[in-house]
């Protein structure tokens, strides 16, 4: 007897814009259903064999189904929209009065940076300026971490821009201190020269080294993630024995440590095969679609644009509306309603740029999965037509997933800062805080798997959610989402490329006599510049072999039929290691 949870129809799917073969005549999802869901069964039967195989189980179940090109959740697309306008004319507007301000401040001498560091830090900030405001406004920077260094550099380079201005007015009495000045700057520039040659040179190294990394992954994924799990024991044993000459509640934290790690690495020993099949299968998706790469770096940038922006922005805005003069006194409190719409943009903006990344790369290996043919080069249609959705039919959704998140963010951030500026209330407050950061977490891993059916179908945020929970609920595979083995060879790679390449930079330094400083402040310059690097890059590019694991994960459970007509040598691989990793929830 026929379900109810299908429509019948002898049209084939559309995956990613590509007509697949069905062969098999598998029925079509109706969406329409009051009980509609991906996972649904059609039969008792093992799901997804319509022949009805006994090895491999038999039976139909229902899969996504691709959806008609529209623009999902535009109401989201069209609020972060509006927040960017809003956010820009924030930075016109209040920037260029502050900018102003500023300038004429240190053009006429009064103050300058000595204003501004008592404001932002000094503990005599309240009796320098006679108002508990500063103080308050103090104290929120300070408690702010990375917040703080965007206020504090936006207003060292405005003072910095106006003080040159200013020099420059000056009459001919400054003219030797000007002469000297001049050459600490000609010395500067060659720190600055070397510096960015340093950096030239340790990007090349970091895209070769990490490119290559994606072969070793390939090759040699069980035996990277059995280093991983014997690594972290080691480690983790090394700092056991050192916690026993501090102090014996030091010990018995780093004991703990060293029996949970054993006691993880015994239990998932047996998963090792399965987590290296999906890094491999994952891995390749990547390495063949290697396009993926340049949309990644590039939001690198994109970030870095967009936290100036939002700097200028904020600094700005909280200027302006404290009722601050140009040697940063305020009169006004900051609106703290004000403060959180602002770090809720900033946090929103990261999320978006993130996950677009994240439904990119789920649309391409969808593509390379089901339609290899048109996802199997550098810059593949998969590719292009994936980055293209995500930017548009699917932003919307993208944009209301992130929105959620960053709302936890943004509220975990202001309580952080409430508790840690109040003497009362820190109970409560840091258990609210603790509330939070599990909310976001929750959220953050609800939104990678439902972002995966974003890219992979064109669904709604909703949608893609409730089709994700389905999915892994009637296949009985909630315990494999689980699995962090994967993550954690990615992490250790871009450890390993980072330190390699701080090597080299240290190096280069060495033989070219580049100097930052004395002796040891240049080789650690050196290094640090090349580790950074190094680490950044390779953990973007490995960001996106973490999200074609999920993607595998998803495509895996919905279409294994058609990855082993497709690829037929991983599929086999993917079979053996899962049914050996799950043989009571595996029935292909």
């Amino acid at each position: 007897m026929v379900s109810p949870y299908y429509n019948a129809s002898s049209s084939p799917p559309v995956v990613q814009g590509v007509v697949v073969n069905n062969n098999n005549n598998n029925k079509i999802y109706d969406h329409k259903h009051a009980n509609h869901g991906i996972g649904a069964l059609e039969t008792d039967l093992n799901p997804n064999n319509v022949g009805g195989n006994q090895e491999e189980g038999g039976g139909d179940w229902t899969r996504g189904e691709t959806q008609p090109r529209r623009c999902n959740d535009v109401i989201f697309a069209i609020l972060f929209y509006a927040h960017l306008g809003v956010m820009a004319a924030c930075a016109a507007v209040f920037g260029s009065r502050m900018y102003s301000e500023v300038a004429e401040s240190a053009m006429n001498g009064d103050g300058g940076d000595g204003g501004r560091e008592r404001k932002l830090g000094s503990d005599d900030s309240n009796d320098y300026y006679g108002s508990e405001t500063v103080e308050t406004v103090s104290e929120w920077v300070a408690e702010s971490g990375v917040i703080a260094w965007m206020v504090e550099s936006t207003y060292n380079l405005i003072s910095s821009v106006s003080s040159f201005a200013a020099s420059h007015t000056s009459s001919s009495e400054n003219e030797g201190r000007a002469l000297q000045e001049d050459e600490e700057s000609n010395y500067g520039t060659t720190d600055i020269s070397d510096m960015m040659v340093l950096l030239g040179i340790s990007t090349l190294i970091a895209l070769v080294v990490s490119t290559m990394a994606l072969s070793v992954l390939i090759r040699h994924a069980q035996f990277l993630i059995k280093f991983a799990l014997l690594f972290n024991i080691g480690a983790t044993a090394l700092f056991a024995i050192g916690s026993l000459f501090l102090s014996p509640f030091a010990a018995l934290v780093g004991i703990g440590m060293f029996v949970i790690t054993v006691y993880y690495a015994y239990v998932v020993w047996g998963r090792i095969p399965f987590a290296a099949c999906n890094l491999e299968t994952a891995t390749t998706a990547v390495k063949s679609n290697l396009g993926l790469a340049f949309f990644a770096y590039s939001s690198l940038f994109v970030m870095v644009g967009w936290s100036a922006c939002w700097m200028v922005s904020f600094v700005s805005t909280m200027y302006v509306t404290g009722g601050c003069n140009g040697q940063a006194q305020c009169e006004n409190d900051p609106s703290e309603v004000l403060v959180f719409f602002m770090l809720l943009s900033y946090y929103w903006t990261f999320q978006v740029i993130s996950n677009v990344i994240h439904v990119t790369v789920a649309g391409t290996v969808g593509t390379w999965w089901f339609v290899p043919s048109e996802g199997s080069s550098c810059c593949s249609n998969g590719v292009r037509d994936s980055f293209l959705r995500s930017v548009t039919t699917s932003f919307g959704s993208i944009c209301f997933g992130s929105l959620l998140v960053a709302i936890l963010e943004a509220s975990k951030q202001m309580i952080k800062n409430l508790r840690e500026s109040e003497d009362g209330g820190g109970v409560l407050l840091c258990l609210a805080e603790c509330l939070l950061a599990c909310l976001q977490d929750i959220m953050e891993y609800f939104n990678k798997w439902a972002f995966v059916f974003v890219g992979l179908y064109g669904y709604t945020f909703v949608e893609s959610g409730k089709n994700v929970i389905n999915l892994f609920k009637t296949r009985g595979w909630t315990t494999i989402i689980t699995d962090t083995l994967a993550n954690s060879v990615l992490g250790m790679l871009s450890v390993a490329v980072g330190l390699i390449t701080g090597l080299v930079a240290l190096a280069i330094a060495q033989i070219q006599g580049m100097v930052f400083g004395d002796e040891l402040g240049a080789s650690a310059a050196a290094f640090f510049i090349g580790f950074v690097v190094g680490m950044v890059l390779t953990s973007t590019l490995m960001t996106l072999v973490s999200s074609a694991v999920n993607t595998v994960i998803v495509c895996y459970a919905e279409a294994p039929r058609e990855f082993q007509e497709n690829h037929p040598k991983l599929a086999d691989d993917m079979k053996t290691t899962w049914r050996q990793a799950w043989p009571s929830e595996f029935y292909y």
